[in-house]
C-alpha cells in the first residue's frame, strides 16, 4: 500500500488544467506548469489566446477527425473501451462518498478531483485503500496518455500540463 498522498492542491490544479477551459487558466495554476512565457501560445491577446486554448483542448481530447489523439478516459487505455469495467468500478468509489459528477466518472479531471478529496480525509481504511486504488488506476493508464498528448499537442500547453502531471503522479 502507498501510504503517502501526493499533495491535494497539485491535484486540483491539475484537475482544473484537465478541464475544458471555459477561461484562460488561473495564474497559481500557469505557475505550477511554468507556462507562462511559452512563445506559441502565451503571446496572444486575451481572447484569441483562449480560443487556442480551447480549441486544443477540442483537438486532443474531445473531437478531432479521423479520431481523437488523446482520449482522456482511463477505460479506453485499459480496456479498449469507453465505459468499461474499470469506469465502473471508479464510479462505486464516487458513491460511497457522495461523489457525483456530470462527466465521464474515469475522465482524467474528474479523477485527479476526486484525488484530492480523498488526500484531505482520514488515512485509515476503507479511505487509505480507496486512494490506493484510484492512484494506481491513474498510473496504470496515464503514461500512455501522456505518450499520446507529447506526439499530439501543437501548441504546447497540454505537453507543459501532461510532464507536470506525471512529476506529481509519478
Amino acid at each position: 500500500m502507498n501510504h503517502l498522498k501526493i499533495d491535494a492542491e497539485n491535484l486540483r490544479s491539475l484537475s482544473r488544467l484537465y478541464t475544458y477551459p471555459e477561461k484562460w487558466p488561473e495564474n497559481g495554476d500557469l505557475h505550477q506548469i511554468a507556462a507562462t512565457n511559452d512563445k506559441k501560445w502565451g503571446n496572444t491577446s486575451g481572447e484569441s489566446r483562449l480560443q487556442v486554448l480551447q480549441n486544443s483542448y477540442v483537438n486532443l481530447f474531445i473531437n478531432a477527425l479521423p479520431e481523437v489523439p488523446c482520449p482522456p478516459y482511463g477505460s479506453f487505455y485499459l480496456e479498449g473501451i469507453l465505459m468499461g469495467q474499470s469506469t465502473i468500478q471508479v464510479k462505486n468509489i464516487y458513491h460511497e462518498y457522495g461523489f457525483q459528477t456530470d462527466e465521464v466518472p474515469d475522465h482524467i479531471a474528474v479523477e485527479l478531483e476526486f484525488l484530492a478529496m480523498l488526500s484531505t480525509l482520514s488515512t485509515h481504511d476503507p479511505v487509505q485503500q480507496d486512494y490506493d486504488f484510484l492512484l494506481n488506476h491513474l498510473r496504470q493508464w496515464l503514461p500512455e496518455f501522456f505518450k499520446q498528448v507529447e506526439r499530439s499537442d501543437d501548441i504546447g500547453f497540454y505537453k507543459k500540463v501532461s510532464r507536470y502531471a506525471q512529476q506529481v503522479i509519478f
